[in-house]
């Protein structure tokens, strides 16, 4: 990644604890240092509302047989953003699609915590999204 963006959005690499945790499972895919955006619409929690809000972000993507985990670096929930069970090899309560050199994975924060709605997509860089896509949409 550009040093300019690194300082700028953070390193998208997971940390250490993450990474043991995640190989002791089985690593299917990984791809780290990846360029994107974190979008809230009608975001509502305990703390704050966005309603259209575009944050800039570094983030990873991790897959192992029975997991997805999508970290990011920056933003109100930085670090572990998804961390959901795979259910038939699909992402449970994440939608995923691949757009061209960019994979997006959407969901509604309430189906994860109760304080929480609104939408919110996760729009991540990738030579891989259409493979990504074919694997998890």
């Amino acid at each position: 990644m550009n040093p300019v963006k690194r300082l700028l959005l953070g390193s998208g690499r997971i940390s250490d604890a993450l990474r043991g945790e995640l190989a002791a499972e089985g690593i299917v895919f990984a791809e780290e240092g990846l360029t994107g955006s974190v979008r809230y619409r009608d975001y509502r929690d305990a703390r704050q509302r966005l309603h259209n809000e575009i944050e800039g972000t570094a983030g990873a993507i991790l897959l192992t047989p029975g997991r997805l985990v999508v970290w990011t670096s920056r933003g109100p929930h930085r670090g572990k953003h998804i961390d959901v069970p795979l259910r038939d090899g699909r992402p449970v309560g994440i939608e995923v699609r691949a757009e061209p050199r960019r994979i997006v994975f959407g969901y509604d924060p309430g189906d994860f915590h109760a304080d929480r709605s609104g939408r919110v997509e996760v729009h991540l860089k990738t030579p891989s999204a259409a493979d990504l896509g074919a694997r998890l949409g």
